[in-house]
């Protein structure tokens, strides 16, 4: 009885086989990532834009990057105003937003930085419709 030879697999086979695994890895990490914009389908609002005609955006949604200036105001049935400095280009904007009643129990601070999806409503305030802090 003739034996044969067992052939072991080459290195690189092995090689290949890793490099495609970790290019597998990498891909899965891409496209779940935890760190994305949540709002990424919401288009951002351009403060110069709202500062020159808040009426025109009326019933719109948008989504706000920055940080909680100050605290202008509350109201127990309104809701709390803010103003907030919006991250949109190389430069930070004044803007108030209106945090409402639904949202009482979180404590908002000055220096805290927010990613907000937002609705300009029929006053013409920018109203919180999410927020997530980033």
């Amino acid at each position: 009885m003739v034996r044969r030879a067992h052939r072991q697999a080459s290195p690189s086979l092995w090689l290949i086989l890793a490099a495609v695994f970790v290019a597998l890895g990498a891909l899965g990490a891409f496209l779940f990532q935890k760190d994305g914009n949540p709002y990424r389908t919401v288009e951002p609002l351009k403060p110069a834009d709202y500062l020159e005609n808040a009426n025109s955006l009326k019933g719109n949604t948008y989504q706000l990057e920055g940080v909680i200036a100050s605290s202008l105001g509350s109201s127990p049935e309104k809701g709390r105003l803010f103003s907030f400095r919006a991250s949109y280009g190389d430069k930070e904007w004044p803007l108030p937003v209106l945090v409402p009643p639904g949202y009482r129990d979180l404590n908002l601070q000055k220096g805290q930085r927010y990613r907000l999806k937002v609705r300009v409503n029929g006053a013409g305030l920018i109203e919180i419709e999410e927020m997530t802090k980033s």
